[in-house]
């Protein structure tokens, strides 16, 4: 059975895609720091057009993988079809979908369903729904917006028993995110104006997710990499850095504000294969990588440059990085 390891910071970053994103590039994708896409692979009982391309590709190329299924039903029966389809859709797949499936309801599905649904006639149409792929051994969860949760469209039983996919675009998730399982959102959908062409896809734009959960065989992925730091740290080698190059000169400025971004965590990840992002049991951790530069990545950095024979400065740049590189 898979696992869904929570946490209340950002593990890694996301994107949700559907037929509308078009041809996709998934190394494109990779390389601009998607760890993991939720994909689209219906509604109602429709396969979305591109799951099958998009799954495949995306699985070649090394990103993690969930589903969502958008629901158009108004009645019991018809939340066991839309389940029924979805489970033929991704069935042969199944070893891929590591990251959840996800039930989609938004106000398409009221208004197909007639704007005429009590609270807990939505709720027993989400639930049959959630409960019928969950006994094919996914595990699951649901997407839902602020307005759902804040408003009572969904009660409150129903969003803190799941792992909650929340979407609201705004600078802070705020405390409507905390109301599913674990008190804090699983994935964050924070913009629907990612820039299309950077993230590999044909559309404009892109749905983007901050993410924080590791699937269970992430977690494997990650203690296997933590394992060589920890044994030989040239079994990690700078080229493995994952993240993109920076392209501006990253500091902290203590009482100002924190840099932030995948560019602070392609120095974070140089930091941690140093050895200098330690656990409590002084074991290489990987989950500083956070992409947020505050004063324990500037002391790490500080003494990597000790180290180095570079000046103890605060600033990380191209200069910086020529020699993090060549080690």
């Amino acid at each position: 059975m898979m696992v869904l390891s929570h946490n209340q910071s950002v593990l890694m970053e996301g994107a949700d895609i559907s037929y509308f994103q078009g041809n996709i590039d998934a190394k494109k994708m990779s390389d601009a720091g998607i760890r993991l896409v939720i994909i689209r692979a219906g509604f109602g009982r429709t396969i979305d057009k591109n799951f099958v391309s998009y799954i495949n590709a995306l699985y070649k190329a090394g990103i993690r993988i969930g589903v969502y299924w958008f629901i158009y039903a108004s009645t019991i029966y018809e939340a066991r079809l839309n389940a029924k389809k979805c489970l033929d859709v991704i069935r042969p797949y199944k070893d891929m979908i590591t990251c959840g499936v996800w039930a989609d309801w938004e106000y398409d599905s009221d208004k197909v369903a007639g704007n005429k649904l009590t609270v807990s006639a939505r709720c027993n149409i989400v639930k049959e729904f959630l409960m019928d792929i969950e006994l094919e051994g996914y595990i699951t969860g649901i997407y839902s917006n602020q307005d759902y949760i804040k408003n009572g469209k969904f009660s409150k039983e129903l969003i803190a028993e799941y792992p909650l996919w929340f979407a609201k675009y705004a600078g802070a998730a705020g405390d409507y995110a905390k109301k599913g399982l674990g008190n804090f959102p699983y994935l964050w959908q924070y913009t629907s104006s990612g820039k299309g062409s950077k993230y590999g896809v044909s559309s404009k734009c892109i749905d983007l997710d901050h993410v924080y959960f590791y699937d269970s065989e992430y977690v494997a992925d990650q203690e296997t990499v933590t394992d060589k730091v920890q044994k030989d740290t040239g079994a990690v080698k700078a080229s493995d850095n994952p993240y993109p190059v920076p392209k501006r000169t990253i500091f902290y400025s203590q009482n100002s504000y924190i840099m932030h971004g995948d560019d602070v965590k392609y120095w974070q990840w140089h930091l941690w294969r140093f050895g200098l992002f330690l656990d409590e049991n002084e074991n290489p951790d990987a989950t500083q990588i956070d992409g947020y530069w505050g004063p324990d990545s500037n002391k790490a950095a500080l003494e990597a440059k000790r180290r180095l024979g570079l000046p103890l400065n605060n600033k990380m740049d191209i200069a910086v990085r020529i020699v993090f590189e060549s080690v």
